[in-house]
């Protein structure tokens, strides 16, 4: 005699009674009861709560026996069929789905290793072709210690612009005539320092020291490439430092951006990568070229698109001027940005020169002084009816009254 296993026959909560009637025939059929008749007392408990509702046992039997035959017959396989494909095809779509997301993370990365990729070669190149330039020769001759230090003297080049090669209605410029320009600024500000018996000079470099590949148009003024024009402009900053440091002592700045020696890659637009800038290595490579010499002391600022000069107690700051919007409110607009109040500001960018008063201190002027290009005019500037001459400025500044004298080293 087969015992009953009560638990079986217990209705499930989330049961439906055609479910359970299906469960339980399907243990008649395996053995575990001997039929319906055995069965149907405690069926009935677990269905109805109304004895008056209760089923004989046929009644089960035969409602089991029409699924059966409809099951065993394959009516319910075209169901089946219908829902698995339709698992299959959303299985499918997840698939397809998740290598959309494999194939854009690696279209992404793709992208950013070509990017890495194409910097880290032009950085190579810029290595290599500077392993080719022999050292300047460092000059040995005893720097002036008589000089007072009553004034603070600052040379500003501007706009070199190196690479450029064209001939306008005033002016002429090729890589030769710049290293020709820059012979002719060491000797004046040479026979400046021993006139004025200087002990000292801060140079500047208001950078766009290279014609880079701003514009395609520059592509027709460039004689040299822009890794080539990087290592000679950077060799030629250097070398002009070195031989002036045989006169005096040198604290020399050097603006970090500019937009002509932005590399602007992937089609980006004007300092959307402003980081991306090439002032960066030549400003690394002046130093690395003037690291023996104790005589100057090379200022950076990378990181940031101005750098900061201290002249006596002034407060004062230097930046290309790509980024000003209003020059003649650039100096209160610094002011407030670093809460700083800020002396003098000294920007290029402009090609030509202007000293704006922005306002007073206690005893002296707050200017922004503009300083003129290396360059000189252009065909862009002839055609604007517009022009000035190639110069560099010294700026002379009183412990008191700030900002007193300019003197202009005009270049062709």
């Amino acid at each position: 005699m087969i015992t009953i296993d009560i638990d079986l026959l217990k209705r499930l909560d989330d049961e439906s009674e055609l479910k359970y009637l299906w469960r339980i025939d399907g243990y008649i059929r395996e053995g575990k009861f001997q039929n319906w008749k055995e069965v149907t007392p405690l069926v009935n408990k677990e269905l109805y709560d109304d004895e008056t509702d209760y089923c004989e046992e046929s009644a089960f039997r035969k409602k089991c026996k029409y699924a059966r035959d409809f099951f065993e017959a394959g009516v319910f396989d075209t169901y089946k069929e219908d829902a698995y494909f339709k698992e299959l095809e959303v299985q499918k779509r997840e698939i397809a789905k998740e290598r959309q997301k494999l194939y854009s993370t690696k279209v992404e990365y793709t992208r950013n290793i070509r990017h890495q990729s194409r910097f880290e070669l032009f950085y190579e190149n810029i290595k290599d072709a500077i392993t080719t330039l022999p050292l300047p020769e460092f000059h040995a001759d005893t720097v002036n210690t008589s000089a007072k230090n009553e004034k603070e003297h600052l040379l500003a080049i501007s706009d070199i612009h190196y690479g450029a090669n064209f001939k306008s209605e005033n002016n002429f410029y090729s890589t030769n005539e710049a290293e020709y320009r820059f012979n002719k600024l060491l000797k004046k500000t040479i026979d400046y320092v021993n006139e004025h018996n200087v002990n000292k000079m801060n140079v500047l470099t208001l950078s766009d020291d290279i014609q880079g590949i701003l514009r395609i148009t520059d592509l027709q003024l460039n004689e040299t490439t822009v890794v080539q024009a990087v290592v000679e402009v950077s060799r030629l900053i250097a070398t002009f430092l070195n031989e002036l440091s045989a006169y005096c002592k040198i604290e020399y700045y050097h603006t970090p951006t500019s937009n002509h020696s932005q590399t602007r890659p992937l089609c980006t637009k004007a300092s959307e990568l402003g980081d991306e800038d090439v002032e960066y290595i030549i400003g690394n490579y002046i130093k690395d070229m003037l690291a023996l010499n104790k005589r100057i002391n090379v200022h950076l600022n990378f990181g940031k698109n101005y750098i900061k000069i201290p002249i006596f107690n002034f407060n004062s700051i230097a930046l290309h001027g790509h980024t000003v919007k209003n020059i003649d409110t650039a100096l209160s607009d610094l002011s407030m940005l670093h809460r700083t109040f800020y002396d003098f500001c000294f920007v290029g960018h402009y090609h030509s020169s202007k000293e704006i008063i922005s306002n007073e201190a206690c005893i002296n002027d707050t200017e922004v002084l503009v300083c003129p290009s290396f360059i000189g005019s252009d065909p862009y500037s002839d055609s604007l009816m517009k022009g000035s001459k190639a110069a560099c400025k010294i700026y002379v500044f009183d412990k008191y009254e700030g900002h007193t004298e300019t003197y202009k080293l005009q270049l062709n």
